[in-house]
């Protein structure tokens, strides 16, 4: 309900003096503590949920922003800007958050400490955002919870490149009751005219550039209202413009200053036309704030239109609304008021309730603003005019590229903008395209003579394109496909609002129409947009109806990832499809309002398609608000049709039960709980000690002061000689890989030769038992690297773990043996994959969600499921943990890397086909002789290990990034390709096998290397940090590493010089 109309007293503020003057406010920090003490009861805004909603009074925004303060200086890394001539003094904190009222804490809370906010859009694509960051030389990175599982990719580059990553708290945790007076006051600031605050706009480069707002601006921006009453200016407003557009400061200033308590939508989903309607109704709210496009959707909605009409004003701005909707609406009796203003110069036209004749069409200017207007030469006989703005603090005047006309009866103050003297196209939705990309990569395109976007007050960019040379008739369709590649690359660069939907809006100009161009050899954009006006409302026709001729019918038998595939091959995502599962709500996965519509008419074209709904209106059965309400996919199935149906369950999992149960130690008769294990005079045994990790946890071991002895199982041939009991261990497998040890450290280690298979794995009694007597620590790292072989040929190795655990309970000491297994991150890959790209927990899986039907993870996984059960049955005797490693790579120290693992194929293979593959996503590298002293970390830490840990980098890095490092350290002319094409140009190269290894593996690579590999399983490794202090300081690897193993590979031949 509406709060009752009390006095709010209004500060004096002063924008306009760069001195302080007595009795003014000249920040907003200051206006935050004024109104805590003057206003301290009165609703500053009211947040909506789900479920119900929450109010919080100034005292309580006070409280918040304070709480939020400290806990930023406590956990955020702050500095001085290192930039003499850079936009700010202290370095930027940028926050990445969706539009609510935790937002508006964290801006004011680093604003508050002087610290000034970059506040960036959740729709910039990750370049933009990096574009951003180095621009303003931004030291910290806070994201909102529910934004940082879709970033954690962009997070992991982040940290990569040094900037410091942070998830911010809901706005709940910083509320208070009752703590305001505790709270001191914030420190004025001493210079009014410092940035104090960071946007972005999208510029005319085709990147965004940060806009700076200072102490004077900013006071100007909040004080937009010109109210005749009190009960006007007390009304609730409610808003849906984003908060971290220049525009969305207007209702919180109107709070602040003028007491106009603000309702912000429930932050969980994309605001629609429907839900902020009913939001009005809830709160008794006075007034609205909202975009265009929103209005657009209520103009047929007569009840809408009925509560719209009984607010004091619905204000929007942002893009231009639509002469038909704008009527309607003031004849069903709705005050529209017209807002006006850009990024640099601020809200430029006031707040007020519509009176007399004041006409929706055209904004009123303010009149505390200092601006000119210039008279520009009339157009189609109508006076033109240019407005020039003078901001305060601001040297120069900012000339607005809206080519504007005058309300006659108002000449002074009230003006509409028709028409923009740059490039940006407006979108319905109020956002601003740039196509200078666009056009120009594909301007450079050989095949393209020119290339005009349009899509003005539309919902999407389309282009015309001019072929360089003429297009035969019927080969039109041929042309869209040979330039859809640029359009997609193009797509990449740009806001994910901006990107061409399809080739369905791609305009091809005939070879008798002839582009029109200015005497400087420029193309008049709006002459084009009239010579092809009805090409283009044809195709805005074509999308309005759904028709998309790649839509087939639902497959009702396979509803759930069919839709699947429909959302994530017409949505435009900016999140990989094993990234997310049917159970996610798309919203929380950045699907916007725009996106929401185009995937609308997909399922409607789709519905239509299929036979069951041949008689049904299907534009009924999915409504405007059907993604709302069914914002899942599984929630989209469902509301589709009431039938399911589960696929057929594989069988891998019952073969990995099944040679979990014959493998499984069965309990000793006679046993007794020991101590814990020590660290102190270790006797390790180590299996797999001639592979890359295992040769380093060996080297590891042996510089220990911790370890006595490391004795190092071999696997003898079928033809070997009996063992020699502790025979010198052979030092050319260590040697070759650089690594160099004393001979103090040499003399540790003495070699068995066993058959892993056999009872007491084939030694003789005598040193079986030394074994049983002195070993403290087991290490089980061997195993084939080979992705080809099936489950059932990994007994061996069921067989050789079950004898190691055998081996380890065996024995009288009094202490428990820690039994360290090495697995892989394989093992979970398919878990990875089906839960929408969350960290994989280090935790048991069931083998139901995670048999894969590949041998080595199958193998991996049963094992892991042998040891659970021993850890469990022997929890008295051993302490046991396995280990999923990550991609690891070459040595840091030596640069030695195993040509035969699949980083070094893929790179051999490159060299001979002449380009690398395109690869998308992050990587996350760990050097092996790292990953070695993680294992060892683990193997001597202290307490009862946990059962599951994780072995990976924590710091991920882009692919993008290091694939053109190595592309240019290889030599390599060629662009890369994009990774299936590139698999293709493999598969029919000619030459020696030897040259392209990866054909070897062309399945796996084709279907399982880029899911392990480029991010879409990710290993979480917070327990494993908990155990080992090298994981805990982990880093990227630099460029200079990944130099030292092309060196090394180059050197041994593998790789051509």
């Amino acid at each position: 309900m509406a709060p009752t109309i009390r006095p709010f007293v209004k500060p004096a503020v002063n924008f306009a003096s760069i001195q302080r003057l007595d009795g003014c406010l000249h920040s907003l920090p200051e206006l935050v503590d004024f109104n805590a003490q003057n206003n301290a009861d009165h609703p500053f805004c009211i947040q909506a949920k789900s479920d119900g909603l929450d109010t919080f009074t100034h005292a309580d925004f006070k409280t918040a922003v304070s709480n939020c303060a400290a806990w930023i200086k406590e956990n955020v890394p702050l500095r001085a800007s290192t930039d003499p001539n850079g936009l700010t003094k202290m370095a930027p904190v940028a926050l990445f958050m969706q539009s609510d009222f935790g937002l508006v804490i964290h801006e004011f809370a680093l604003l508050s400490i002087g610290v000034p906010p970059l506040i960036l859009s959740p729709r910039l694509p990750p370049i933009a955002i990096m574009h951003l960051l180095q621009e303003t030389a931004a030291s910290s990175f806070i994201v909102s919870q529910r934004l940082s599982e879709p970033a954690k990719p962009a997070l992991a580059a982040l940290n990569a490149k040094g900037i410091s990553t942070h998830i911010g708290l809901n706005y709940d945790s910083f509320h208070e009751a009752g703590a305001v007076a505790s709270k001191p006051k914030f420190d004025l600031p001493t210079e009014l005219d410092s940035v104090v605050l960071l946007l972005h706009s999208s510029g005319t480069t085709g990147m965004p550039k940060p806009i700076p707002i200072t102490h004077r601006q900013l006071l100007f921006a909040v004080n937009c209202h010109g109210f005749d009453t009190e009960e006007e200016a007390q009304g609730l407003n409610v808003s849906s413009l984003p908060l971290f557009h220049g525009f969305g400061l207007v209702a919180p200033g109107l709070s602040m200053s003028a007491g106009k308590t603000t309702v912000y939508p429930a932050s969980d989903g994309i605001p629609n036309a429907l839900s902020i309607v009913e939001l009005v109704k809830r709160t008794n709210a006075k007034s609205l704030m909202t975009v265009p496009f929103l209005l657009d959707d209520v103009v047929n909605n007569e009840e809408a239109i009925k509560v719209l009409a009984g607010l004091d004003f619905v204000g929007t701005g942002g893009a231009a609304l639509g002469a038909g909707v704008g009527d309607k609406l003031a004849q069903g009796g709705v005050k529209l008021l017209n807002f006006y203003g850009t990024t640099e110069s601020g809200p430029l036209s006031d707040t007020f309730v519509p009176k007399d004749n004041y006409s929706w069409k055209y904004f009123r200017l303010r009149k505390d603003v200092n601006y000119k207007v210039d008279e520009l030469d009339p157009k189609d006989g109508q006076r033109m005019f240019r407005l020039t703005v003078f901001p305060y603090g601001g040297t120069e005047g900012i000339e607005i590229a809206d080519q504007l006309i005058r309300n006659e009866q108002y000449p002074e103050t009230d003006f509409a903008a028709v028409g923009r003297d740059d490039d940006v196209i407006v979108l319905a939705t109020g956002e601003k395209a740039d196509p200078l990309i666009l056009e120009t990569m594909l301007s450079e395109a050989p095949s393209v003579k020119s290339a005009i976007a349009f899509g003005e007050n539309r919902f999407n960019l389309g282009v015309v394109v001019e072929p360089a040379s003429p297009i035969a008739e019927g080969e039109e369709a041929a042309f869209k496909e040979s330039i859809w590649p640029i359009i997609a690359a193009a797509g990449q660069k740009m806001e994910s609002y901006s990107r061409i939907p399809s080739q369905d809006v791609v305009i091809v100009v005939p070879s008798s129409v002839t582009i029109p161009r200015t005497d400087k050899g420029s193309i008049p954009r709006k002459e084009v947009y009239a010579l092809f006006e009805k090409d283009i409302n044809e195709v805005y026709e074509k999308l309005a109806r759904g028709v998309e001729e790649s839509v087939e019918a639902l497959d009702l038998d396979n509803l759930e990832q069919n839709l699947k595939q429909l959302v994530e091959t017409h949505s435009r995502l900016q999140v990989s499809p094993s990234d997310w599962t049917v159970e996610d709500s798309l919203f929380d996965l950045g699907l916007d309002s725009l996106q929401a519509l185009q995937l609308r008419r997909v399922l409607i074209t789709a519905a239509s398609k299929t036979e069951v709904f041949k008689n049904t209106d299907v534009a009924k059965m999915i409504p405007v608000e059907f993604l709302y309400l069914n914002s899942s996919v599984r929630e989209m199935a469902t509301a589709l049709t009431r039938s399911g149906s589960a696929g057929d369950a594989t069988e891998s999992w019952s073969e990995v039960n099944k040679f979990v149960e014959q493998y499984t130690l069965a309990q000793s008769v006679d046993t007794k709980d020991k101590l814990p294990s020590t660290p102190e005079n270790a006797v390790v045994l180590l299996t797999g000690s001639s592979g890359s990790l295992g040769s380093h946890i060996l080297a590891n071991l042996a510089r220990s002061p911790n370890v006595k002895r490391v004795v190092v199982l071999l696997r003898k041939g079928k033809a070997a000689a009996p063992p020699v009991p502790g025979q010198k261990y052979d030092r050319s497998g260590l040697t070759a890989r650089g690594i160099k040890l004393s001979e103090a450290e040499w003399a540790k280690i003495s070699s068995l030769d066993v058959d892993p298979t056999q009872e007491q794995l084939g030694l003789n009694p005598m040193v079986y038992g030394a074994l049983q007597q002195n070993v403290t620590q087991i290490i089980h790292a061997a195993w084939p690297m080979n992705y080809l072989i099936r489950l059932p040929s990994f007994q061996y190795q069921f067989k050789f773990l079950q004898n190691l655990l055998q081996l380890a309970m065996d024995g009288n000491g009094d202490t428990k043996r820690r039994f360290v297994f090495v697995s892989s991150i394989a093992a979970v890959a398919k878990v990875g994959l089906a839960s929408g790209g969350k960290l994989i927990a280090e935790s048991p899986v069931d083998p139901v969600d995670a048999a894969c039907g590949i041998g080595y993870a199958d193998g991996k996984l049963a094992c892991e499921k042998i040891l659970e059960r021993a850890a469990k049955t022997f929890a008295g005797q051993l302490e046991v943990t396995y280990v999923r490693c990550g991609q690891m790579t070459g040595a840091r120290e030596t640069g030695v890397w195993n040509s035969g693992e699949q980083i070094p194929m893929l790179l051999r293979t490159a060299q001979s086909v002449g380009s690398l593959p395109q690869l998308q996503g992050t990587l996350s590298w760990i050097p092996v002789d790292d990953a070695a002293a993680v294992i060892s970390d683990m193997t001597f830490s202290a307490g009862i290990p946990p059962i599951a840990q994780h072995l990976e980098n924590p710091v991920r890095q882009a692919w993008s990034d290091v694939i053109e490092s190595i592309r240019q350290q290889l030599k390599l002319a060629n662009a890369s390709v994009p990774f299936d094409a590139w698999l293709d140009q493999v598969a029919s190269a000619e030459g020696e096998e030897d040259a392209y290894p990866i054909r070897k593996l062309h399945d796996f690579f084709k279907h399982s290397f880029r899911a392990v590999a480029c991010g879409q399983v990710i290993l979480d490794t917070a327990v494993a940090r908990n155990s080992s202090t090298t994981l805990r300081s982990s880093a990227a690897v630099d460029e200079a590493t990944i130099q030292g193993y092309i060196r090394h590979w180059k050197e041994t031949g593998y790789l051509q010089k």
